[in-house]
């Protein structure tokens, strides 16, 4: 028996320090995970007033101790979301820099629309059967379908033709604003969405909007680029539009 003992003292420390080692690793590996945390940050520089798209967003994983407060880790909670402020790229994203809607922003300075240098605002009539349901969101992108009788532009063999007229136009606010400090909240299927053009493009459309039936189709969001018309000739600004210069750029008489 006295000769087993040294042999059983050796295993009872050799099991000791095993278990002691697993232990040590499964607290490190624990305190390692617990240590981090995910969040979102911007994958870009945002705007402010700018609905933040999917793309404008990223994960990443900090130090739990250097996570701001109230950030936030689900993009599905950030997307479509507006911003405050200007958000630098690789900021993380928290939830007192966003709000849900342009009109829930608080900042005492005037309000502006996020629209591109030489462009303008133009706001489209809509409706639930024109508009996609409803559907169609701030930040989202549409093409224009018009529909239109060609004795409008030429009284030679009448015909009802249909076209997309825009590609990829920006959408930058659905409806009027809302009063949101007196509890004004948007109901139902908004009649108007307020899109960014060109001021010649705007002029055309102004035309369409009176003698076409318009509908709009909502792309993917994975199809967004910026908006595009078929070519036409130079447009100044200050010139008319009329049946001429439409067909001339949509080719309504030769579908």
């Amino acid at each position: 028996m006295s000769s087993r003992a040294p042999l059983f003292a050796l295993g009872f420390i050799l099991a000791l320090v095993a278990f002691v080692g697993v232990f040590v690793l499964g607290r490190v590996a624990s305190n390692a995970v617990a240590g981090s945390v995910v969040v979102i940050v911007a994958a870009r520089d945002i705007e402010p007033r700018e609905v933040i798209s999917r793309d404008a967003l990223t994960l990443t994983r900090l130090p739990a101790n250097a996570a701001p407060p109230s950030v936030l880790a689900r993009i599905a909670d950030v997307t479509g979301a507006t911003a405050q402020v200007k958000i630098l790229r690789g900021q993380p994203i928290t939830a007192n820099i966003i709000v849900a809607t342009p009109d829930q922003i608080t900042d005492p300075a005037p309000a502006f629309l996020p629209i591109p240098q030489g462009d303008v605002a133009f706001t489209l009539p809509t409706n639930e059967q024109q508009g996609v349901g409803g559907y169609i969101a701030a930040g989202d992108y549409i093409d224009i379908v018009a529909t239109v009788n060609t004795s409008v532009v030429n009284s030679t063999n009448p015909k009802i033709v249909t076209a997309t007229v825009f590609r990829h136009v920006h959408v930058l606010r659905v409806g009027p604003p809302v009063d949101t400090r007196k509890g004004g909240q948007q109901q139902g299927v908004s009649s108007s969405l307020t899109v960014v053009l060109s001021e010649c493009d705007a002029k055309v459309l102004d035309w369409l909007i009176a003698n076409a039936n318009l509908r709009y189709l909502l792309e993917s969001y994975k199809d967004y680029q910026p908006a595009t018309a078929p070519a036409a000739e130079p447009c100044v600004a200050t010139g008319v539009i009329g049946p001429q210069q439409v067909d001339a750029q949509f080719q309504f008489t030769k579908g």
